[in-house]
């Protein structure tokens, strides 16, 4: 032990250093130091373990990356590196930097030749290049199975679909091929897929049909079945582009793509089970004024789809008609084909300021107009179709489902409910007297089943029968019933109104000659109370109540498209 006590630590002398040189001085006396066996010791085995799972681990992040990004490329780098755009399925305001506004995309329209598309390739102002396709000597005894591009009055052209197809691969333009021969569509999709595999294509690709016959047209010539089964099997990866059949009239002012032919839109593509395919429905500029919610319907129910715009030179267009369209629409969801410098020039200016530039009767309806976040949707959820839902109208199609409202309301003169109804008939079904029709309950205390929602029922049949009376009340409620009828209109459309004011409800409906035209959503004239109802004492409710709407029965579809609950 040292002098303090402390124990003397044993030790040899490679446990210290030299000071003057700074090595181990037992290094002297062992001469040179083995190899690398000393420098680099082996490796510890649970060293090698980590290092495995870190290996491992990286590739399971990469492999996840890879899968969620649909890519090594970033997302976001996409829209500045055009080589690695995934193919002719790319949308087109992730292919183009336009800002997510799908009114800044410029077309070429009828690049029907060699030296229009070769012209339109070179023009930095185009980015979409539209082109027809027919068959060599379409509807002749000498037609051929080859398509080329025309319009399907011409009989030939100067370039095939294959010689276009050439002239485009190597460009950062998009194209769009409208298909107008039923006997088109197999060659031009086989034709598609053949190029794409020498070349692959990195372009957005949009193939386009009339399907449905729409207003003032004539029957479709395109299959829908037919267009959809050989699109799916040979060319899978393009936004679709589908369209009505259209003509001209000199009178547009009761024109429209109606209710009937949108749902008929929907119907065809559900009949298909699509996964992630891009959808464009195109309608025509001088039908539009009376069609904005019928088709922003369709795209709200159709996943990934927006609307195409497109304008015939020398159809009857007002300004309001673009600005309603652009008001309507989100910039992201609408296209328009003008080909006009004047309708493009308003577009350029006013497609973000559109409201100071639509029509009154726009502005009105926005007041009247549906509002899906304020209703809970009720029943059984899975029932396909059951509620056809959007900002534009909701349409109820069997009485298994229905709407309730998400405030409650205590019964008061200072509030009332109104809308406008129009019924369909869509599955060609015979109407029962006073059972056909909509139901409009207050006071519910029990709506969470379909079959068992008490209160008082405000009745409106498809045949005009209104009626008040009371629903699943308890015995001991006093019985009231009463009814009237108005004339029904070919339109099938109402608009009512009801105010419970405790004692009594007042209950006033009117039939609608017109339920789809913009001017419609005036009221012509005011609403007069057909039914004043005596409420039973019992009744008598300081509870604050919901709204529920329901069909009678599933012999008919009605669509809401004007529903609100005011305050005086």
């Amino acid at each position: 032990m040292d002098k303090d006590g402390s124990p003397l630590l044993k030790s040899n002398n490679s446990d210290f250093l030299d000071l003057t040189t700074g090595t181990d001085s037992s290094d002297k006396m062992r001469g040179p130091k083995e190899p690398s066996s000393v420098i680099f010791p082996p490796m510890p085995r649970h060293f090698k373990k980590c290092l495995i799972a870190q290996i491992v681990g990286g590739f399971l992040v990469l492999y996840i990356y890879y899968t969620l990004n649909g890519g090594i490329i970033p997302r976001f780098l996409l829209p500045r590196l055009p080589y690695f755009r995934v193919g002719p399925d790319v949308g087109a305001l992730i292919f183009f930097d336009v800002n997510n506004d799908a009114s800044k995309i410029r077309w070429e329209r009828e690049a029907n030749s060699r030296k229009a598309v070769q012209d339109a390739m070179k023009n930095d102002k185009v980015h979409m290049i539209s082109g027809d396709v027919i068959l060599k000597g379409q509807g002749t005894k000498s037609q051929k199975l080859i398509p080329i591009m025309a319009k399907p009055s011409a009989l030939d052209s100067d370039i095939t679909l294959k010689d276009w197809l050439q002239e485009v691969k190597y460009g950062s333009k998009g194209i769009r091929l409208h298909i107008h021969s039923v006997e088109a569509v197999d060659i031009t999709f086989q034709i598609l897929n053949d190029f794409d595999k020498l070349n692959p294509i990195k372009f957005p690709v949009w193939i386009h049909a009339n399907v449905l016959q729409g207003p003032h047209g004539e029957e479709p010539v395109i299959d829908y079945h037919r267009f959809i089964r050989t699109q799916q099997k040979m060319f899978p990866k393009c936004t679709i582009s589908l369209g009505w059949t259209t003509g001209t009239h000199t009178d547009l002012t009761q024109s429209a793509y109606t209710w009937e032919s949108v749902w008929d839109m929907l119907n065809l593509i559900q009949e298909f089970e699509f996964k992630e395919q891009s959808f464009v429905f195109q309608a025509r500029l001088s039908l539009i004024r009376n069609s904005v919610p019928q088709l922003k319907w369709l795209s709200d129910n159709v996943k990934h789809s927006s609307l195409m715009i497109w304008h015939e030179e020398k159809d009857l267009v007002v300004n309001e008609d673009i600005m309603y369209v652009a008001y309507r629409i989100p910039p992201h969801g609408v296209y328009f084909d003008l080909n006009h410098d004047r309708f493009q020039l308003l577009l350029d200016q006013y497609r973000h300021f559109s409201r100071d530039k639509v029509d009154p009767l726009v502005l009105k309806r926005d007041e009247l107009v549906f509002k899906p976040d304020a209703w809970w949707k009720m029943g059984f959820h899975r029932q396909k179709n059951s509620v056809l839902a959007s900002t534009e109208g909701i349409i109820l199609t069997n009485n298994i489902v229905y709407i309730t409202s998400k405030s409650k309301y205590m019964p008061t003169p200072e509030i009332y409910i109104q809308g406008r109804i129009q019924f369909f008939n869509r599955d060609n079904r015979d109407a029962e007297d006073h059972v056909t029709g909509l139901n409009i309950y207050l006071r519910p205390t029990k709506y969470d089943h379909f079959e068992k929602i008490d209160g008082i029922r405000c009745f409106i049949g498809v045949g005009g029968e209104i009626e008040v009376t009371g629903s699943n009340l308890p015995d001991n409620v006093e019985k009231f019933r009463k009814a009237a009828r108005v004339t029904p209109t070919h339109a099938n459309c109402f608009r009512f109104k009801i105010i419970d004011e405790r004692s009594h409800i007042t209950f006033a409906v009117t039939s609608l000659h017109d339920c789809t035209t913009l001017a419609s959503v005036a009221e012509t004239e005011p609403l007069v109370a057909l039914l004043t109802v005596p409420v039973p004492v019992k009744l008598d409710t300081r509870e604050q109540r919901p709204f529920v709407l329901k069909l009678e029965d599933s012999k008919r579809q009605v669509l809401i498209d004007e529903l609100s609950i005011k305050h005086k």
